[in-house]
Order: structure tokens, then sequence, then C-alpha cells
């Protein structure tokens, strides 16, 4: 399979299909490049893609009654949108937005549910993949919310970091710290911990990784 079908397996609910039917699925994949800040759907628009992130990040944010922006999650590679509309499109509860440069493996959910009409085994499939995916999503909430807060920073961090191991961040300290779910002091004193264990470095208040610390 080449990179898309790679891309596809990202996604539970695919991981159980058949080669034949992946194939045919990986056949819609259509490759599509946004650059930083280009809006991928608006909040209340209807959802008719499935996006799986090849490259780059995504973020999901609201924008409130003042025009603050408050970001709620950043989608990295491998992560995806759009699940929820795989049988019936729904709207956006969010903007979904490119924070930098981003590769999406996209799938026309049409023609994607007019392939499930041709096979009711593979339609069966889904439907139960995505029941217990749902029944399971709290669960996978509050595992995510044990990874300790060093590793969540040190993974983003990384995300954004070029070969010489510059950390360049497209968003502030304050949002990316909301976005994995703790507080900008508890981000502080997370990189203030990967700095005294010599995997960061700071130089007039950037961040470095130190060389052969495996941030790339």
């Amino acid at each position: 399979m080449d990179q898309y079908n790679r891309c596809l397996l990202q996604v539970p609910v695919f991981q159980e299909l058949t080669e034949d039917r992946l194939v045919a699925i990986s056949d819609l994949i259509e490759p599509r490049h946004y650059h930083a800040d280009e809006t991928i759907y608006y909040e209340t628009d209807v959802i008719e893609t499935l996006g799986v992130i090849h490259r780059g990040s995504i973020k999901l944010r609201k924008i409130n009654e003042d025009g603050k922006e408050r970001i709620l999650s950043i989608l990295y590679p491998g992560d995806y949108f759009g699940e929820a509309s795989l049988l019936i499109s729904k709207e956006s509860q969010y903007d979904i937005v490119a924070l930098e440069e981003s590769a999406i493996c996209t799938i026309e959910l049409d023609a994607f549910r007019a392939i499930m009409k041709r096979d009711e085994t593979m339609m069966l499939s889904m439907m139960d993949s995505l029941i217990q995916r749902i029944a399971s999503r709290d669960d996978l909430v509050i595992a995510e919310s044990l990874v300790p807060a060093k590793e969540r920073v040190l993974k983003a961090l990384a995300h954004y970091a070029t070969p010489e191991g510059f950390v360049q961040l497209p968003l502030s300290k304050k949002d990316l710290a909301s976005s994995l779910g703790i507080t900008p002091e508890t981000m502080s004193r997370a990189i203030n911990t990967l700095v005294r264990e010599g995997i960061l470095e700071k130089k007039e208040n950037e961040l470095y990784f130190k060389k052969n610390t495996g941030a790339q």
C-alpha cells in the first residue's frame, strides 16, 4: 500500500476491514494541502469529508462572543476529523483550521457511502466499529488525561522542532497548554523539568532540543 493507504489505516473504524475493502476505499482518497491559518471547516459547516492528518497540525477552535479564540484540541499526523459524519453528514461543532502548512488525506463521504450501500457486510462492520468507538470514548479521554503533563508537552514540542532542534510554535504557549488540557503554569513547570533533565535548552526565551535527544 502507498502512503495514503497507511494514512487510512490510522482511523480505527477502518482497521478491521479486509484488504480488498481497504483498497476500494483508498481509491477514494484525495490529498489536500492547506496553508497556515487556512480554515478547513467553519463551525456549523456540514462536514462532507473524512480527513486524516498526513503532515502538519490542525486546531479545533471556538470563537467566543468577545471574538476570542479558544483552542479545544490540536490534531497531529495520524489524527483525524469527520469520523462522526461517516454514516450521516453532521454540522461541525467547531472551526477546523490548519496551524501550519499541512497535508491531509481526505475521503469524500458521499462516495464512501455509495460503496457501503453496495456492501452490506462492510456497512455493518463500520456501524459496529462506530458504536464501539463512541462507547469507549470516555475511557480514551480518561486514559489521555493520565499521561503525565511532561510527556504531553514533550510530544507537542517535538512536533514543532526543526531538524536543528529549534522549537517553532505556531501558537502561544498558553494556547498550547490549553490544547493539552493543562494550565500554563503546569506547562512551564514541565518545560523547566525538561531543561533540568538536559532534553531542552533555553536561549533568550527560545527553546531548543539538545542534540541526540530524539526530538525528531
